[in-house]
């Protein structure tokens, strides 16, 4: 079924971003915390309420879920959560994006869930590096994670590598490595992103991807542009794919965008680096099915571009 959820600009929404958590064993310094920076609530989605909502949405044409924290295995209900998900018709994958500390152990019961794949947060392997980015003296756990994830048939695994100004420029080529070695099959290089550029944070961590991208290209075999975001994807020589994920003053990304995010407490949330257009969904969940779907159109219309062509980027303070 083609999605009927098509924004003003064209932009079918095919992919609801569900954050089941804010709680985190990690203290990342480049976290975004998915973009809750909302007057929060005190309330945390149930199984019931992800599936009753992902049932509306699945009938509106979404094909995809992605699970995300803080961190989504902290969730005791989170096998619950994936059962359900998995097991309503139209949705054709379920995804989930983990620090990997507890992967391991829980990679196994994820798999016969029903959960599709994974994406693990790794942007170096040194392990004093590690603990200085994540606050948590965790790499060797995650490796173990990754390589279980891998045995497991949660395919295909891919890593989350940030790319940070001074701190992990230099680990792309020792990661891609590590990646080819445990049988990874994707390498996701991530700019640092936020909603303020002019921000001391954005100063301190943002990295210029250029002379990445220029390696890539040299020693390629392919390069693809992938729908979503219209990300580019570089295809080295061992067969590692490489995914680009630039959407910092880029309109393209902005432009194939195909994704609605669900925050923890239940709103729904146009865009990643916007604050203002949330959706209360919970309060509708009482109405029905209609009511829900309802919330998701509205949340749909209110979808625009954070960067466009011809627009100047957003001053400090402001939300776009």
């Amino acid at each position: 079924m083609k999605s009927v959820l098509v924004d003003p600009y064209g932009r079918p929404v095919e992919e609801l971003r569900i954050s089941v958590t804010r709680a985190c064993n990690y203290s990342c310094v480049y976290c975004h915390r998915e973009g809750e920076v909302h007057r929060h609530r005190p309330y945390e989605l149930t199984p019931e309420d992800i599936e009753r909502i992902v049932e509306a949405a699945a009938s509106m044409g979404v094909r995809r879920v992605k699970l995300t924290g803080g961190e989504p295995l902290l969730r005791r209900d989170i096998l619950d959560i994936i059962r359900r998900v998995s097991s309503i018709p139209g949705i054709e994958e379920v995804s989930l994006v983990t620090n990997g500390y507890f992967l391991a152990e829980m990679a196994g019961s994820l798999k016969e869930a029903g959960l599709s794949r994974v994406n693990v947060s790794l942007s170096t392997l040194n392990p004093v590096k590690y603990r200085a980015l994540t606050g948590v003296d965790g790499l060797a756990r995650v490796l173990k994670g990754i390589e279980r994830a891998v045995e497991e048939g949660l395919n295909p695994v891919k890593i989350n590598y940030v790319y940070l100004r001074g701190l992990t420029e230099g680990e792309f080529w020792s990661l891609a490595d590590y990646a080819h070695k445990a049988g990874v099959a994707v390498l996701r290089v991530i700019e640092y992103h936020e909603p303020f550029p002019l921000s001391s944070s954005y100063e301190k961590f943002h990295a210029d991807l250029t002379p990445l991208i220029k390696e890539l290209e040299a020693v390629s075999e392919c390069r693809k542009v992938r729908r979503l975001q219209n990300r580019p994807i570089y295809c080295l020589p061992n067969g590692l794919r490489v995914e680009v994920v630039k959407p910092m003053f880029n309109p393209s990304f902005c432009a194939g965008c195909t994704k609605l995010r669900l925050t923890s407490d239940g709103m729904l949330k146009p865009c990643l680096l916007r604050s203002d257009g949330l959706v209360d969904v919970v309060g509708r969940l009482k109405e029905g099915r209609n009511a829900i779907i309802d919330a998701l159109v509205e949340a749909v219309k209110r979808r625009r571009p954070f960067f466009m062509v011809g627009a100047h980027g957003p001053r400090r303070g402001q939300n776009g």
